[in-house]
This record gives structure tokens, C-alpha cells and sequence, in this order.
């Protein structure tokens, strides 16, 4: 009597792109690196950021307080802008680099794509507040009227020139950064199509 057999079709088998928990463990390594990278490279892109940035300049004028003069008010604005278009480029580049790691494609590295992210861009915005640079105070003459002050147009008052050193914004900007990495990698994911996102053999 021969024995039963079993049809392969109804055989559990393993699904098709599910890493196993050695290949998992192994990709930690490199996402801890590069997390630590991501981080570290906030730095210098602070300093960038507080290169380009610009300064608000203000007007002190004696006994009235202190005005803009026009179009001063909007660089605050500006500095905040350039800082967010600096760590969405960062976030961005960081996700097509990271994708490029074929053999360490997956969740692992894709979470510490984000924190490193996430991290780089929060110490660039500290970094670029600290070396953000002002102006010394200059003595000049102004006219109270183009500060939007009282006082007589076309009559210069003697007048102290200063200005504001750049803010990044709020540190939860940083999220920008996490955002686009995210997007980036995923998106990759997606149109690469593969079950196990075309990742190869270390």
C-alpha cells in the first residue's frame, strides 16, 4: 500500500516579501548608522541655514520706541521659509539615499530614516539660532514718518540701527523633515512594486 500524498498546493508556505527575524536584526546595525549620520549632518546644515538667513533690522528712536523700516517685517518670514525648504531638501535626499541601500530595504531602516530625520533637522534649527548673527548698532538718521511713527515727514531724527537675528520657527518644524523622508521612501516602495521592495542579498 503506498503512502498518502500530500498536494503541494495546500502546504503552508511562507509569504512572498516577509523578512524574517535575522534579516530584521541584521539591518540594525545600519539603521543605527544611519540615524547617527542623519544627525550629525544637521549640523553643518544649520549653519547654512544661518548664512542665508536673513536679519530683521529695526529703528530705536528716542522717547517713541522702535519701528521697521518697509519690508523689514517679511524677512522674519523669509527665514523661517528658507529654513523649511533646506530640511524638506534634507528629509527628501536622505530617503532616495537611504532607498538605495538595496540590501537593507525594510521597516528597520525606514524607522530610523525618519528619527534621524527628524533629529537633523531639530539640531539644525538649534544650531542655526546659535550661530544666527545680528548687526552692531548703528547711530543714523531717519525720518519718523517711513517708520510709521509720529513726527513730521521729511524731518531726520537721529535714530539707533540694530536688528534681530534669524529664528528657525518652532522646533515642531522639524517634522517636516521626518515627513519627507517618509514619503520619499514609501513612495519608492511603491513604485518599485515588489512584495519584498526589490530588496537583494547582503
Amino acid at each position: 500500500m503506498s503512502a498518502p500524498t500530500v498536494d503541494d498546493d495546500f502546504l503552508p508556505t511562507e509569504p512572498e516579501g516577509r523578512l524574517t527575524r535575522a534579516e530584521l536584526r541584521g539591518d540594525v546595525p545600519t539603521a543605527l548608522r544611519l540615524a547617527a549620520i542623519l544627525a550629525v549632518v544637521g549640523l553643518p546644515l544649520g549653519a547654512l541655514w544661518a548664512l542665508l538667513a536673513p536679519t530683521v533690522h529695526t529703528v530705536a528712536l528716542p522717547g517713541t520706541g522702535t519701528g521697521s523700516p518697509a519690508g523689514e517685517a517679511d524677512h522674519a518670514f523669509d527665514a523661517v521659509a528658507i529654513f523649511v525648504l533646506m530640511i524638506t531638501a534634507f528629509g527628501v535626499i536622505a530617503g532616495a539615499l537611504a532607498w538605495r541601500r538595496r540590501h537593507r530595504r525594510g521597516p528597520v531602516v525606514l524607522v530610523a530614516l525618519v528619527l534621524g530625520s527628524l533629529v537633523g533637522a531639530w539640531l539644525a534649527g538649534r544650531v542655526g539660532a546659535l550661530f544666527a548673527w545680528s548687526a552692531s548698532p548703528v547711530p543714523v538718521l531717519v525720518d519718523p514718518a517711513a517708520l510709521g511713527t509720529a513726527g513730521m515727514p521729511g524731518a531726520p531724527v537721529p535714530a539707533v540701527l540694530t536688528s534681530v537675528p534669524a529664528s528657525p520657527g518652532p522646533w515642531w518644524i522639524a517634522i517636516v523633515a521626518g515627513l519627507g523622508a517618509a514619503l520619499t521612501y514609501v513612495l519608492a516602495a511603491i513604485v518599485d512594486g515588489h512584495e519584498d521592495m526589490g530588496r537583494d542579498d547582503p
